[in-house]
């Protein structure tokens, strides 16, 4: 069967492929979509992106918190809300065994807030490693994050060091 479509005949056997039409214009278009979503979703997969904040020097960090402790994850949850997808707060509570105190805290475990959205610079904490937290008291809940000097513990044992003396040079003070 003949068909005329366009001033093309034959289209039984004719191919867009053949004709050059189909991979210049909409393979090139194509491509070009996929790596937009492709960048899109490696923006959004690394939260801490649009954070613009340094971390404080150790004495200014310990001042300006009001908990200061070294301690292991223990759990990490989110709203229930955002979970199911009706909100997006971006908040993770952060449960923490406390293993060393700086600052204000005699509790052997505490839950935190960190933010993982946006600018919020909030720590991107996991379950059973261990970590230097400073903590912030805002007001609904108390919360921690990168701006506030939160590491983890591998790269915090200079800061762990100028705590100790901190505390020491207070309490002789006193």
């Amino acid at each position: 069967m003949r068909v005329s479509i366009g001033g093309i005949h034959d289209f039984e056997s004719y191919s867009l492929m053949q004709a050059g039409h189909f991979p210049s214009r909409l393979l090139r278009r194509a491509g070009l979509i996929l790596i937009g979503v492709v960048m899109s979703c490696g923006a959004a997969a690394d939260p801490t992106q649009a954070c613009t904040c340094s971390a404080p020097a150790t004495p200014e960090a310990l001042k300006r918190s009001s908990v200061v402790f070294r301690g292991r994850v223990t759990e990490i949850s989110r709203p229930f809300l955002d979970r199911i997808g009706l909100t997006q707060t971006g908040n993770h509570r952060v449960r923490f065994e406390i293993l060393q105190q700086w600052k204000s805290t005699q509790s052997k475990n505490t839950v935190v807030i960190t933010r993982l959205t946006g600018e919020a610079c909030g720590f991107p904490f996991e379950e059973r490693k261990e970590y230097l937290v400073y903590v912030v008291t805002e007001p609904r809940d108390i919360q921690t994050g990168i701006c506030t000097g939160t590491k983890n513990i591998a790269e915090a044992e200079h800061e762990m060091k100028q705590l100790d003396e901190l505390r020491s040079h207070s309490q002789k003070i006193q």
